[in-house]
């Protein structure tokens, strides 16, 4: 049996070698100088810890912020700057395109539509005019307004339109050639509608109860009865052929006699 304590000497020897070269640690600190060895002189130390936002200026994140912030409140007290018309450019022009509603344009633009209230001022003036152009008296014309729509431009009771409560028929025969809705201006129904109503007091001889009966029913049969109708416009009156004179008895007989001879 000595004989095979060399062998076994040799075998114990070589395993001990072995398992020193695949332990961890071992492992490691043969590792170690390699990788320290990569690193050389000149190369950049680079930090432990790298934020997790980069910036462009190499700010960290909640030092940018800030700066943002500090800008934004900079912007806010800022006071504003007072706005005026542009180099170059006409203040006159620049001032009226931002022009606001003034009495004059107003004004202005109540004329253009003609846009008269009821029972205003304005529609009595217009009553008194339109008498006044049509030769009626203002209170006739003022009683027939009342009686139709009350003062009221817009009043509209079936066919009839505006303050005077005219056909569109009548009104084209008095010479309007607008739509019907036009007759719902003051106006033009004072306009139209008080010559219809100049035509009933003429007819009707200036008498105020019979030219507001004419109004509301009509007069054509009275005016071409009376032979009017070129005067209210209404038609053309025919001239009528005179009737042939009698002639006296006496004269008869003597013409009657030279017959016989």
């Amino acid at each position: 049996m000595p004989r095979f304590l060399p062998e076994v000497a040799i075998c114990a020897l070589l395993s001990t070698g072995l398992l020193s070269a695949c332990s961890t640690s071992g492992g490691l600190d043969a590792i170690a100088p390699t990788t320290a060895s990569v690193i050389e002189e000149g190369d950049p130390i680079l930090p432990d810890a790298v934020a997790l936002v980069p910036t462009a200026t190499g700010q960290d994140v909640d030092e940018a912020a800030a700066a943002l912030a500090a800008a934004a409140a900079t912007t806010d007290a800022a006071q504003p700057v007072a706005a005026g018309p542009q180099k170059g450019l006409d203040p006159t022009i620049v001032a009226s395109a931002y022009v606001g509603p003034t009495v004059e344009n107003a004004a202005a633009a109540a004329i253009r539509t003609n846009n008269v209230r009821a029972r205003s001022p304005e529609l009595d003036a217009l009553i008194e005019r339109y008498a006044a152009h049509h030769e009626i008296p203002v209170e006739l014309l003022r009683r027939v307004v009342k009686r139709e729509s009350t003062f009221n431009p817009a009043a509209r009771n079936g066919p009839y339109w505006g303050l005077m409560q005219i056909l569109p028929a009548t009104a084209r025969a008095m010479g309007y050639s607008g739509s019907p809705d036009g007759l719902l201006d003051a106006e033009t129904n004072l306009k139209y509608a008080g010559k219809y109503l100049r035509g009933a007091y003429l007819v009707a001889g200036g008498d105020h109860d019979l030219a507001v009966r004419y109004y509301s029913r009509g007069y054509y049969y009275d005016a071409k009865r009376k032979g009017m109708l070129g005067i209210t416009g209404l038609g053309v009156d025919r001239s009528r052929m005179p009737k042939p004179q009698p002639k006296p008895q006496a004269q008869t007989q003597a013409d009657a006699r030279q017959q016989i001879q």
